[in-house]
């Protein structure tokens, strides 16, 4: 753009020249903006292995089934033996921890429901707790996913199931980050878990979820894993395996009535807890992952999902 001639030097022209100079001094600004990656989050990223994560889901797989109704005695079939390879799995991410790692698997017995419990069940979770550094942090945050797995008819407990990504894939999410994350220290405490009981009525979780109300758990955040694995599009069969989808609740279902038209009516489902946890996760995963793409969407039933 050529500068104004000394014919043409007027005031309005002098203004003019002056607003693009400035505009054009600011783009570079613009261009030149860094991202900041946190050195310890892409070491944890890039410590994602294939080697890891598909050997899990072939062994989930393998148990033949892991219907909560299903043996506990056998030692290669069945919930029980799943469980037990779980907690071995996590054993040996302790024995890297510096002895911030400790794993168990917490049982409960129930009894018959007269529906989808017919005997009485000893419910077990593997849970890896990874203890936070900071005496002083009470959080915690939970990732989990639901070891047992189901036929069409749910009572069929003999019958071979591989749930290889209903939810082996969500399992081998949860040990991944056990594994990774336990060479690493953190100020709050991570409880990863392999939930039973999902497909007989979410039994597992509500025993978890107990529990941690009876012992005032100060839990900041929990990271459901369903169905972790890549899926093939509806109708085209394209595979994607970039893709994350989301799911975070606008309002917890125990918002009823005028609590849920006070927080509905004026948009505020969209400004609560989950729903900011879910835009955190997707800015950080789209930060650190590269082609990574994530959307959020309504609580269905979880693909990934964030509460």
């Amino acid at each position: 753009m050529a500068l104004p001639s000394k014919e043409n030097n007027s005031p309005v022209m002098k203004k003019s020249f002056l607003l693009l100079k400035l505009i054009f001094s600011i783009l570079p600004s613009f261009a030149q903006t860094k991202i900041y990656l946190d050195p310890q989050i892409e070491k944890m990223v890039t410590g994602v292995s294939k080697d890891s994560l598909e050997p899990y889901i072939q062994k989930s797989a393998g148990f033949g089934t892991r219907h909560t109704l299903s043996t506990q005695t056998d030692p290669k079939n069945g919930i029980g033996a799943a469980r037990n390879w779980v907690l071995t799995r996590f054993n040996e991410f302790a024995e890297k921890s510096n002895s911030r790692l400790t794993a168990i698997i917490d049982t409960v017995t129930l009894l018959p429901d007269g529906h989808l419990v017919d005997i009485p069940l000893p419910l077990g979770n593997v849970v890896a707790t990874l203890n936070g550094v900071d005496p002083a942090d009470h959080r915690i945050f939970i990732i989990c996913g639901h070891l047992d797995n189901r036929r069409s008819n749910v009572m069929d407990r003999p019958g071979d199931a591989p749930g290889a990504n209903d939810d082996a894939s969500g399992v081998a999410t949860v040990m991944e980050c056990a594994r990774i994350m336990s060479k690493y220290s953190s100020p709050a405490t991570i409880i990863s878990v392999a939930v039973s009981d999902e497909e007989q009525g979410l039994l597992g979780a509500n025993f978890m979820a107990e529990k941690a109300k009876q012992q005032n758990w100060n839990i900041e955040a929990v990271s459901d894993n369903d169905i972790t694995g890549g899926n093939n599009s509806n109708g085209t069969n394209i595979i994607s395996h970039s893709k994350i989808r989301g799911f975070s609740e606008g309002f917890s279902i125990e918002d009823t009535g005028r609590a849920a038209l006070n927080i509905r009516n004026p948009g505020l489902e969209n400004d609560g807890k989950p729903r900011q946890l879910a835009r955190y996760v997707k800015e950080i995963g789209e930060r650190y992952v590269d082609n990574l793409e994530s959307g959020n969407d309504l609580p269905k039933r979880s693909f990934s999902s964030w509460r």
